[in-house]
């Protein structure tokens, strides 16, 4: 692999034995993403890319290193730089098909009843440490509702929920942009029954 540094800060860097092996993924597409170009693709998705799978996750460093696996995946294939491919599209639907899985995962690994982590900062100002808790059982019910959808169902909730317009969700999802606010409106709908069986137990 290049010498490129489009990592986060902080990652940890790979072992040499990580190395050698991307090294012969890169070899075994035949060519690598000039360094420029793939480091502009990181800096322009890689925030967005994260918040989605964090969405879905409730935890920021998993997000992070769903997003640290998605642009890898991107970098194997450096055939997607042709023109026409949605490289957007292809990182937001592998990062949230990664973070449903772990989801999943995860919700299968705590059945006993342990809580899942929350996402973001669980108490506003003075909200003390019961609204802490109780915000934090919603974030728990509303990721175990979405574990419950179908994954493009979850997909298009936590990509509307990151501020994507109807065409980007279409296109990330290979959709026709149309039929988005009719599949759109069947999640939501979806996703209301699924977190009102959370809400009674």
């Amino acid at each position: 692999m290049s010498s490129l540094d489009w990592t986060r800060p902080g990652m940890k860097e790979p072992s040499e034995a990580e190395a050698l092996a991307r090294e012969g993924d890169a070899a075994a597409v035949g060519r690598e993403w000039p360094e420029a170009e793939f480091a502009a693709v990181f800096r322009e998705y890689y925030a967005r890319v994260v918040g989605a799978a964090a969405r879905l996750t409730g935890e920021r460093a998993q997000a992070e290193e769903i997003a640290d696996d998605a642009f890898w995946k991107l970098y194997r294939r450096p055939h997607l730089r042709r023109e026409g491919n949605n490289l957007g599209g292809w990182l937001y639907r592998t990062a949230t098909r990664m973070a449903l899985d772990a989801l999943r995962a995860r919700k299968r690994s705590r059945a006993g009843g342990e809580r899942l982590a929350a996402a973001a900062p669980t108490a506003s100002h003075g909200a003390g440490p019961l609204g802490a808790l109780v915000e934090r059982e919603q974030a728990e019910r509303v990721r175990r509702a979405l574990g419950r959808l179908r994954p493009v169902q979850a997909q298009m909730l936590a990509l509307r929920a990151g501020g994507l317009s109807y065409l980007e969700v279409a296109a990330a999802l290979r959709m026709k942009a149309a039929s988005v606010g009719t599949t759109l409106a069947r999640a939501e709908a979806a996703f209301a029954r699924a977190y009102g069986e959370e809400e009674r137990g």
